[in-house]
């Protein structure tokens, strides 16, 4: 078990922004980025809301969101199987995506809501329209966060920084594929 400090969040945003050229290059799919990043992610435990940084925050982010697709992942895998086991697994991701959009909120309020742009994503998953919103850090780049969190949404409109347009999310391929 690690401790998620200073210099694992700089390897771990290098190692994130490594496995994200290699998914848009094509080398790995959806499935195999969310397993490589679990990988990366699964040795550290214990992880806190806190945002010190920008970067600590994409690291906590990366880590609940990471952690909850996996458990989807699993959950899928055994769905006919084993029924109650899937529920039990997808409940569990479900916990981790409310954890991961406080962390959301926290980072958005570590940069006072400045240098982001946040629109709803045109989606595939007719139960997903008009429910999932990205939000584009400008800076740093590559930061880019998707929620369907109402306090978050309510607050970006309060910051002025919600556009209500839909737009294709900058990585459409990634959110708009579906694995099993």
């Amino acid at each position: 078990m690690k401790k998620l400090d200073e210099k694992a969040i700089i390897l771990l945003c290098d190692r994130r922004l490594e496995l994200i050229d290699h998914l848009e290059m094509g080398r790995l799919n959806k499935e195999e980025f969310i397993t490589e990043n679990y990988s990366m992610m699964s040795m550290y435990h214990h992880v806190n809301y806190v945002v010190r940084s920008v970067e600590e925050g994409i690291l906590k982010y990366h880590y609940f969101n990471t952690m909850a697709k996996k458990l989807m992942l699993d959950a899928d895998a055994c769905e006919f199987k084993d029924p109650k086991q899937s529920g039990k697994l997808r409940d569990k991701a479900y916990d981790l995506y409310s954890k991961k959009d406080k962390v959301t909120l926290n980072l958005l309020e570590y940069v006072g809501y400045k240098s982001i742009e946040a629109y709803f994503i045109h989606m595939n998953s007719k139960s997903l329209e008009g429910l999932i919103y990205e939000i584009r850090f400008n800076h740093p780049q590559k930061v880019v966060l998707h929620s369907k969190d109402r306090k978050i949404l309510f607050k970006l409109k309060e910051a002025n920084c919600f556009f209500d347009e839909r737009k294709a999310s900058v990585v459409n391929d990634y959110v708009n594929t579906k694995i099993y």
